[in-house]
């Protein structure tokens, strides 16, 4: 009994220190040889607020296109498979971002494929940025946007 009573704080603590899905938290418990009593528990930290899917989907998506540079498509493509997360719950995540988060993503792509790869073909760009989960039309604006001479300050 001793040993639930420190599962349940120490993942209670580790829920507390960033946003977790449900499917993290399970992963957690099972590395820890939380077998049977997984469900039960992920279930009260839903009902406490330690983990709130819709929250972390949302965080997720956020972090995902802003900080990594990753693409609606890749980002929806983590949410169901890593994390098994419910379509809406994914559409609602990249319903808050907005999308010059995900053109200035696209945009930052490009600065950095180009960087390394000065004279690549720009069809290749693309085909880079639609595996980084871009739309098509996202990509070609983004390589349009740097290829094009700047007016009157920064393209993107």
């Amino acid at each position: 009994m001793d040993v639930k009573k420190d599962v349940s704080s120490k993942i209670r603590h580790w829920c507390a220190r960033a946003e977790r899905s449900p499917a993290q938290v399970r992963r957690k418990l099972y590395a820890w040889g939380e077998r049977e009593g997984a469900d039960d528990l992920v279930a009260t930290l839903l009902e406490e607020g330690y983990v709130d899917p819709k929250r972390f989907a949302e965080a997720y998506a956020l972090d995902h296109v802003r900080l990594k540079g990753w693409g609606p498509g890749k980002v929806a493509a983590a949410l169901r498979f890593e994390h098994s997360m419910d379509g809406h719950i994914v559409d609602m995540a990249l319903g808050a971002v907005a999308a010059e988060d995900v053109h200035e993503a696209a945009c930052r792509a490009v600065r950095k494929r180009k960087q390394r790869h000065p004279d690549e073909d720009p069809a290749k760009t693309i085909g880079v940025l639609l595996r980084k989960g871009f739309m098509v039309e996202v990509a070609r604006a983004a390589v349009v946007a740097e290829d094009a001479p700047p007016k009157f300050g920064p393209t993107c």
